[in-house]
């Protein structure tokens, strides 16, 4: 309980470090002399453009999500699944290393009766894509603009490989955990165990049966996945999609503040680069990497009087805009009646209708 609390309160103290660095740059900036002008004078056509770039990633998620729950009988709402992609989105900005987003989507779908394993099986689909999307998009457009990217990243090339290796490499290990459903039972058995001898789990026995359900229930529902070829391409489509719109902030940020002289597609390509090589630091929000990132990767392409605008108005897009309509959506959730569980149809009567339809 202590541990979670301070868990709780250096996530704050980061969330909050990283707020006061952003404003210490952008108002102490002595290329900037009037930042308060420069903000009065962003474009609100491009602005709305980053906020509904934020919008469209976040449903982005919530249709992957949707999709695959219809795909297991769910009759779940496009709403409502976005629910759990806010909910994810939020407790993964303000815990360390993004730990905090799906358990908290697991516990919201299992109180709407969706099993545990499923639940479970649906996030890790979701995050195989995205982190697939992620790599691709990024190798993709460093290659096809090699020469700008060398120009303008050169010094941290580096790091860019490291993220593309870190982040690919969880994409090998969730085939491995699905076509190991043995070794995933065995440690889920150790786990139990290992718990119930340190008296931190009750009745052992009972929740290796459960859990030995919820094993069956992630493995029976990837491997539905994988023979639906449609289904598929719907989760890389929406991933390609979601991450698309995320990166696309910059560069609307790049018009409202009225810059030219560079292509989209070269900052667009910036952007999957400071992403791939910032997502894993283990901070809430990739707090630190992704501010100092920004000031490094997209220097000369922002001018420099207006660098740190830029800045300001990206994280806020990108994150702190997060936290608020997170929290927001959080707090409208709980205010709310409980509600009913997502009505199921069993997979073989889904699969009657579609012959009989």
């Amino acid at each position: 309980m202590k541990q979670n609390k301070w868990s709780k309160i250096l996530s704050t103290a980061v969330i909050l470090i990283s707020v006061a660095a952003v404003l210490v740059i952008v108002f102490t900036s002595q290329e900037l002399d009037n930042a308060w002008g420069v903000l009065a004078s962003l474009n609100p056509f491009w602005l709305l453009a980053c906020i509904a770039c934020y919008a469209v990633y976040v449903y982005a998620e919530g249709g992957g999500l949707c999709a695959f729950l219809r795909m297991e009988g769910y009759r779940v709402k496009w709403s409502t699944a976005t629910h759990f992609s806010f909910a994810g989105i939020y407790y993964a900005n303000i815990t360390p290393s993004s730990t905090g987003g799906q358990p908290m989507q697991v516990y919201l779908m299992n109180q709407r009766g969706v099993p545990g394993g499923i639940a479970t099986s649906a996030l890790t689909a979701r995050y195989f894509f995205n982190q697939l999307a992620l790599v691709l998009m990024t190798v993709v457009l460093w290659v096809l603009n090699g020469e700008f990217a060398l120009q303008q990243t050169g010094h941290v090339h580096g790091l860019i490989i490291l993220g593309c290796v870190i982040n690919f490499f969880t994409v090998p290990l969730v085939i491995l955990v699905m076509l190991n459903r043995k070794m995933v039972e065995k440690f889920v058995c150790w786990v139990i165990r290992f718990l119930a001898r340190h008296k931190l789990c009750k009745r052992p026995e009972e929740k290796i049966e459960r859990g030995m359900k919820a094993v069956a229930n992630f493995h029976e529902s990837l491997f539905d996945l994988i023979h639906h070829p449609l289904h598929l391409l719907i989760q890389f489509v929406i991933s390609v999609v979601e991450m698309t719109a995320l990166m696309l902030v910059p560069v609307f940020v790049f018009y409202a503040l009225g810059q030219s002289g560079t292509p989209w597609y070269q900052i667009l390509t910036v952007a999957y680069m400071l992403f791939v090589s910032a997502s894993y630091t283990p901070l809430p929000g990739a707090s630190g990497a992704q501010e100092g990132g920004f000031l490094m990767y997209f220097r000369g392409i922002f001018a420099d009087n207006v660098l740190p605008v830029a800045l300001l108005v990206w994280r806020f897009v990108t994150y702190y805009l997060c936290l608020l309509v997170g929290a927001g959506d959080q707090v409208y959730s709980s205010l709310r009646k409980r509600r009913k569980p997502i009505d199921h149809q069993e997979k073989d009567e889904t699969q009657t209708n579609k012959e009989n339809a």
